[in-house]
């Protein structure tokens, strides 16, 4: 449980990296070892060791629910087996008995108080539970028995970003790599926390270092990918999202932002390929819908984008930009009415949206309501007073309803903020 579940720009995906060769080999060691410890317990019933020696083999043949009985059988025998009970909790925090995994990492620490090894444990199994606050005083009290275990302070980090402390997080995290700079967890994570603080380059020498130490690791170079798209390299980042999904050819997030950087670049069809791919792998990926629909859009295809933001709403009805997104694609079908409708469902979901008001407004001025798009265009205005071409609109409105002065004043105001169409009506309009 060493590596982070990233939450990178869309949905949270997380791919463990593809295993080797090698765990046929240990498949056919611990099964050996099931053999023969089966074969040792029946020469010698009361051999706790052997018993041991059984649960974990059968645990790292990923037979939790096997292993229990064979670590139950050697507790019996040997009420204080430090190692059975460890392995035990663990087999319980993996099948989720939660409950049953701190009794046995309790039963270690009344045991052994100085036991690193059942704190870090069983602060695992409270951050399964959701008790993160619990987590971290357990890795704090695993960190101060033994402060040279990377683990303790990857783990903590973790345990920290879940908690937003992306700042606290880099601090573990940099302790981790000061305890072992060979460990890739530790430079993963914390590309991760910086790129959660806009620190994309910081993502991306970390990033950098894991595939150097990990370099079949897919979320590495989908990490990297991402950060390179944020540094303004979207053609460069595709190499990247290439790698991950050659890794991992169902890695559904890195389709999806290979998408989002083929739509950087203007390659609309290539963006709509990527999205159809996460599609056929995920129908109910949301944000393949969103993306397709952007692509859609840029293409004049608006009956087709319109149909992607239904789908993308049936998934996320409270997310306002779904409906914005679905109102643009009716106003440029030319049906004003229900554009207005998306826009207003937009508003009522996020007022704080300047865009919003202003589509409205554009809609309702192809309607000849003139006063509500002159108040729509008020409310953008004042949620973003910077916005040039609310100024703009806002002037032609404010002519159509016979005030030349204020629409002059604000095609002026416009043209001071850079907007292109405002200086041709200034003279047009303001003899």
């Amino acid at each position: 449980m060493k590596k982070l579940f990233p939450i990178l720009y869309f949905l949270p995906l997380f791919v463990a990296a593809q295993t080797t060769g090698v765990k046929n080999t240990d498949s056919a060691k611990y099964t050996s070892f099931v053999k023969y410890y089966t074969k040792v317990i029946a020469q010698n019933p009361s051999d706790s060791t052997a018993y041991y020696k059984l649960g974990d083999a059968k645990f790292n043949l990923k037979d939790y629910s096997g292993s229990i009985p064979d670590f139950d059988r050697a507790i019996k025998l040997n009420p204080k087996y430090e190692d059975a009970l460890i392995d035990r909790g663990r087999a319980k925090y993996v099948l989720k008995q939660n409950e049953g995994a701190i009794a046995d990492f309790n039963q270690v620490i009344a045991l052994i108080p100085q036991s690193s090894v059942a704190y870090y444990d069983r602060g695992l199994v409270k951050r399964q539970m959701g008790d993160v606050n619990g987590a971290i005083a357990d890795y704090t009290r695993a960190i101060a028995i033994n402060p040279q275990n990377e683990n303790y302070f990857n783990d903590r980090g973790i345990a920290k970003r879940q908690l937003k402390d992306l700042k606290g997080s880099i601090e573990d995290f940099d302790l981790a790599v000061a305890v072992n700079a060979k460990n890739a967890f530790p430079y993963y994570n914390r590309g991760n926390s910086k790129y959660d603080l806009n620190d994309y380059q910081g993502a991306f020498d970390d990033f950098n270092q894991t595939i150097l130490l990990t370099p079949d690791d897919p979320d590495a170079y989908y990490g990297r990918a991402n950060s390179i798209r944020h540094l303004g390299d979207s053609k460069k980042s595709i190499d990247d999202y290439d790698k991950a999904i050659a890794l991992n050819p169902k890695f559904l997030d890195a389709y999806n932002n290979r998408g989002i950087a083929k739509y950087n670049l203007g390659d609309y069809a290539g963006d709509i390929a990527d999205a159809n791919k996460v599609i056929s792998i995920a129908p109910n990926y949301a944000n393949a819908y969103y993306n397709h629909g952007l692509a859609n859009g840029k293409l004049n295809n608006f009956n087709d984008m319109v149909d992607d933001f239904n789908r993308y709403i049936a998934f996320n009805p409270k997310i306002a930009d779904g409906y914005l997104k679905r109102g643009y694609a009716k106003f440029n079908l030319e049906d004003y009415k229900n554009s207005i409708e998306d826009f207003t469902l937009s508003i009522s979901l996020d007022n704080k949206n300047a865009l919003a008001y202003y589509n409205r407004g554009l809609a309702k001025r192809y309607l000849n309501d003139y006063k509500g798009a002159l108040d729509d265009y008020n409310q953008s205005i004042a949620l973003d007073p910077k916005y040039s071409d609310a100024y703009n609109n806002r002037g032609y409105i404010k002519h159509l309803l016979n005030d030349d002065t204020g629409a002059c004043a604000d095609f002026k105001a416009a043209a001071d903020l850079g907007n292109k169409y405002a200086p041709e009506n200034i003279k047009k309009f303001c003899k």
